[in-house]
């Protein structure tokens, strides 16, 4: 269980169950306390406050948030309504004074419950609600309370997960570092596990893409078989076209290339993508079997006018890797001198239970 896939799997069998985990956000340098929304308990909130900042959110879905009548503390002139994060605290009717262990733990399991309504609420109060990105960690807003909630999820839980920053115990007025973190989970036998891991885990196991439509394609080149896809997030949509069958029986010769506007449509000379598209198209006419997927990122991409679009292989690899799974294709052939972007992917694929054959005579990878 020392892999990344078991340690996030370790992480939603402790949040399944009530107990707390620790959470890793890299990207900040930061770790929290997490659990289960509606396992709240004193006792959980009593450890909570004891080893964190004490600034306790829960993390609630949009819909939730909307529901329960939680609007935004304040938000940009221009701003939507929906779009800051923090909602307006509140206390649950009948509670004291909200602000022990106690008190927070009923609103907060109350917040968490499917039959609350927003009367069952004073506001404001001391817990905080914080609405998630809505498609939490693979969403492009990717922090803690997306990580919160889907935990929670995964663990069959309700969308609400509690999560606070866990405070140094060396240095009580800094926030605990990667060691501590580690030292921690381990004293207090909690799983650890980082935000990227349960992003990478939610690829692996939810599609990334549904089949949409499928016809056969009149080109220049020859007649193809061609479907597609859509993005189950983005709703950005993929090609696969094919020459020859797609099966299980026989490596299929690869060429993935991601959509370039300069280059595929105007036939710009600044960038090879064009060129390798219409060479990967003689060449599965030249072969009479072969496929090309054509993948189409959120943001427009033509090299030479745009930045900054590119995308990264690893994500690359695994909308790759769903769509040879729909179409039933498991092993595929790549060249030797493909791209490095070409070998990042692939190594990726693999990992997906795919098997990449290497043959220097098939089409390296573009894009």
């Amino acid at each position: 269980m020392k892999t990344a896939h078991g340690r996030v799997r370790r992480a939603i069998a402790a949040v399944a169950t009530g107990r707390p985990v620790v959470v890793m956000d890299e990207a900040v340098d930061l770790g929290y306390l997490v659990f289960a929304g509606d396992a709240a308990t004193s006792d959980l909130l009593t450890f909570t406050v004891r080893y964190t900042s004490g600034y306790i959110r829960v993390a609630l879905p949009d819909s939730e948030c909307e529901r329960l009548n939680l609007p935004p503390v304040c938000r940009d002139d221009g701003e939507p309504a929906g779009i800051a994060a923090q909602r307006v605290t509140v206390d649950l009717r009948g509670t004291g004074t909200g602000i022990s262990a106690i008190d927070r733990a009923r609103t907060i399991a109350a917040l968490a419950a499917a039959d609350a309504e927003a009367n069952d609420f004073h506001r404001p109060g001391h817990v905080v609600p914080v609405q998630a990105g809505r498609h939490g960690v693979l969403g492009r807003q990717a922090g803690a309370p997306e990580a919160a909630i889907d935990l929670a999820r995964l663990g069959m839980r309700r969308p609400a997960g509690v999560l606070c920053e866990i405070v140094s115990q060396r240095n009580p007025v800094e926030m605990a570092d990667r060691v501590e973190l580690t030292s921690f989970a381990t004293r207090h036998r909690m799983p650890i596990v980082s935000i990227a891991e349960i992003a990478a885990y939610r690829r692996r196991i939810e599609p990334q893409v549904v089949r949409s439509a499928e016809t056969t394609l009149p080109t220049s080149a020859g007649g193809f078989r061609v479907v597609g896809f859509r993005d189950t997030r983005e709703g950005c949509e993929h090609l696969a076209v094919i020459a020859g069958a797609a099966d299980a029986d026989a490596p299929m010769p690869l060429h993935v290339h991601v959509e370039c506007l300069s280059g595929d449509v105007f036939g710009s000379l600044a960038c090879r993508c064009g060129a390798e598209l219409d060479s990967a198209v003689a060449a599965m006419r030249s072969l009479g079997t072969g496929m090309i997927i054509y993948l189409r990122p959120p943001e427009v991409r033509a090299c030479g006018l745009f930045t900054g679009t590119a995308a990264a292989p690893g994500q690359v690899s695994e909308t790759v890797a769903w769509i040879l799974r729909d179409l039933g294709v498991y092993t595929v052939r790549l060249s030797d001198d493909a791209p490095e972007l070409g070998l990042l992917m692939f190594g990726a694929i693999r990992e997906h239970g795919l098997h990449v054959e290497s043959v220097s005579s098939v089409w390296p990878v573009a894009g």
